[in-house]
């Protein structure tokens, strides 16, 4: 198909209208509505990408049922899309395309009669920020291999005068087999404001079709996270299939766009909020309180316990308290911990103690220090300015005094009883077939329950109990993916022992049954490197089930170097040993958006080469239930992949194969259980303190009298 020029492909009444409303709207206040997610899964029009990219950590969901009319002519239509802002300026969204005449197939047999494709666009908007220039961007959809239904590569300008917003771009596209292609040629759309209102009127041709639409943005809803839902209705022009036949059509599209973090002025202004808000520090001074620092600490201790903490301990060293606490209420991040253990530390400190070190303990063992001075931190606490605390504020890996030397107070405060003797983590586990020729979505979901039980410092023992929930017809025993199908019983029973060798290397190590009837080890060393934040890992495993007629063995281990690019930024290399016995390098970058992980990967082992994308995020609520004799609590970081095989001359198709070139994945991640899943530099603790201050305006300021 041959593009032709622009003004051809618009219809003169709607170029006629942009050029009209782009001469009227010179000297017009941008009115900015927000970004909608094009059909084709990138932000932008209807159809068409625009210049403009989501911010780094936001993340767009969408589904709708536009099809483009030379693909075919189908009942069932259905577009998915996922995006996330990675960095500054770049965007990747994941797009899953479903067009079929849905008709009735026995078990185990291909159901497919259309495309039903999986393809991954980016877009890179060009740092060129000047005034009078609109936003350029460059871009590509359908990158990922196999077939190839929605490729194209395009350049495209955007901007927005008053209650206007434009876009002018050219493309060129890979031909399907049938000869068509999808964003084709010169582009081009508008978007107007309709008064008022939070809707837009849309016109605009992708270079093969041409298309209408309104498009109404909500408010920011706090109820959802401050998301944005995006709904947009479109009907296509003068469209014909591919029998010449006219096959305009309307169809829908729904989106969600959802800041996956919450900035510092946000976390300000939520504390600021607070109804309560703390006495003056003149008048804290001059109250006439004359309860001792004994009193003051048996004060803290029970605020500390009615916070939900657990083996709380308080002591003095010189003129500084020490406080220690382990903490599994608050599993989002172990920053709202540290906010409610610094904060009542700080208000309930007596005249004379200077600073308060803050000991982080997990499973009994030492993890890390903190420590800020009393009087910068109360002062913080009322006006919300972080540059003091910053400066003032100390940070060990591991604890840098000996626990000898405290003077511990008598009773309750320094007795660190160890409440909670049983933690239960319930959480989801799915295996999943997508985007296949035997079906849209094949699973296996089942619930795993978790009980861990402290025994010594650094030790635990643990069980993991799996419940199938739900499957497909095609997981059921006999069937294609019968392999996937989650298993009901004992999968783990284990016993994990953690310690620190010197003050830089962590070590991690489990023997016991996994897998249901395997017996075996694992474990996990870190290297915090000592001139910056970088770290080095090693983890492997080794299972042996003895079950089988002929005995098996699983053995894959990791080796990898994580350059910390800055604390939400990660890059790591990796040369591993994968669970199928393939060898080979693996490339990882972890963008971090709050409490949400967002992973790009690369693995190759053999010949085989997979990408994809992993998302990770805690399944619990930021606050959960407080330490008891038994705990229940979500998963503080629970992770789905999605991921592709790469075609070339070894693997020529794209075939589902769930156990080839995968990672070690360890039973027992003492990363995440032990250490904040790795956020536990000083920078990043730096970076947190309006995140600790909000944590305690929201869980602990009525404990303060």
């Amino acid at each position: 198909m041959t593009s032709t020029p622009l003004v051809r492909n618009l219809p003169f009444p709607v170029f006629a209208t942009f050029m009209g409303l782009v001469a009227l709207c010179q000297s017009t206040g941008l009115q900015a509505q927000g970004l909608g997610v094009a059909s084709l899964g990138a932000t932008g029009g209807l159809n068409i990408p625009s210049a403009y990219v989501l911010d780094s950590g936001d993340m767009a969901l969408s589904v709708g049922n536009y099809q483009p009319a030379l693909i075919g002519n189908f009942s069932y239509r259905r577009n998915y899309s996922l995006g996330f802002g990675l960095i500054p300026r770049v965007e990747v969204f994941g797009r899953f395309a479903d067009y079929q005449n849905p008709k009735a197939t026995l078990p185990g047999l291909p159901d497919i009669n259309g495309p039903r494709d999986i393809s991954a666009n980016v877009k890179w908007q060009l740092p060129l920020d000047m005034a009078g220039l609109p936003k350029l961007a460059v871009g590509a959809t359908d990158v990922s291999g196999g077939a190839v239904n929605f490729s194209s590569k395009y350049a495209v300008a955007s901007d927005e005068y008053g209650p206007l917003r434009w876009s002018l771009g050219y493309a060129r596209a890979k031909a399907r087999k049938n000869g068509s292609k999808v964003l084709d040629g010169a582009f081009g759309g508008v978007e107007f404001k309709l008064g008022s209102t939070r809707a837009t009127a849309l016109a605009e041709t992708d270079g093969t079709q041409r298309h209408a639409g309104l498009r109404y943005y909500s408010e920011m809803l706090p109820w959802l996270g401050d998301g944005q839902v995006v709904t947009t209705l479109q009907r296509s022009f003068g469209v014909s299939n591919m029998a010449g036949r006219k096959a305009d059509a309307t169809s829908f599209n729904v989106s969600l766009v959802l800041p996956l973090d919450t900035d510092d002025s946000t976390r300000k202004a939520k504390a600021d909020a607070v109804h309560r808000p703390l006495k003056p520090i003149s008048v804290m001074a001059g109250d006439g309180m004359t309860a001792t620092a004994e009193d003051r600490m048996d004060s803290l201790s029970r605020s500390l316990r009615a916070s939900g903490l657990d083996r709380v301990r308080i002591g003095t060293l010189g003129n500084e308290w020490v406080v220690e606490y382990e903490n599994y209420r608050y599993l989002h991040n172990e920053a709202d911990a540290l906010g409610i253990v610094l904060g009542l530390a700080a208000e309930h400190a007596p005249t004379g103690i200077a600073r308060v070190n803050v000991i982080s303990r997990k499973a009994g063992l030492v993890v890390f220090e903190t420590s800020v001075e009393v009087a910068a931190f109360r002062n913080f606490l009322r006006d919300g300015d972080a540059g003091r605390i910053k400066d003032t504020m100390g940070f060990g890996r591991l604890a840098g005094y000996d626990a000898a030397n405290v003077q511990w107070a008598a009773g309750d405060a320094g007795a660190a009883q160890h409440r909670s003797l049983l933690r239960v983590e319930l959480k989801p586990l799915l295996n999943y077939a997508f985007a296949t020729e035997y079906g849209a979505f094949d699973y296996s979901l089942a619930a795993n329950v978790r009980g861990t039980a402290t025994i010594w410092p650094g030790g635990e023992v643990y069980a993991d109990l799996v419940k199938r929930l739900n499957n497909s017809s095609d997981m059921e025993p006999g069937r294609l993916f019968a392999s996937s199908l989650h298993r009901n019983g004992l999968k783990t029973l284990a016993v994990q022992q953690s310690f620190w060798l010197g003050p830089r290397l962590f070590t991690s190590v489990g023997v016991g049954k996994y897998n249901y009837q395997a017996y075996g080890t694992e474990g996990e060393s870190i290297l915090f490197l000592p001139w910056n934040e970088d770290t080095l890992h090693l983890k492997g495993s080794y299972q042996r089930n003895k079950d089988n007629t002929l005995p098996s063995r699983e053995e894959a281990y990791a080796a990898s170097y994580r350059w910390k690019f800055d604390t939400q930024t990660w890059v790591e290399g990796s040369y591993q040993q994968y669970t199928d016995r393939s060898t080979g390098p693996s490339v990882t970058v972890t963008r971090w958006f709050g409490d949400v992980a967002v992973q790009v990967f690369a693995r190759k082992g053999g010949n085989s080469t997979f990408v994809g994308m992993e998302l990770s995020l805690p399944l619990t609520p930021r606050q959960g239930m407080g330490s008891g004799p038994v705990q229940l609590t979500g998963t503080p970081r629970y992770a789905q992949s999605l991921r592709t095989l790469i075609t070339n001359a070894a693997n020529p198709g794209n075939y589902v194969r769930p156990d080839a070139v995968r990672p070690v994945n360890l039973n027992y991640k003492s990363e995440v259980e032990l250490l904040n899943a790795g956020r536990v530099t000083p920078e990043y603790i730096k970076e947190q303190v309006q995140r600790m201050r909000e944590s305690f305006f929201l869980y602990a300021r009525d404990q303060i009298e």
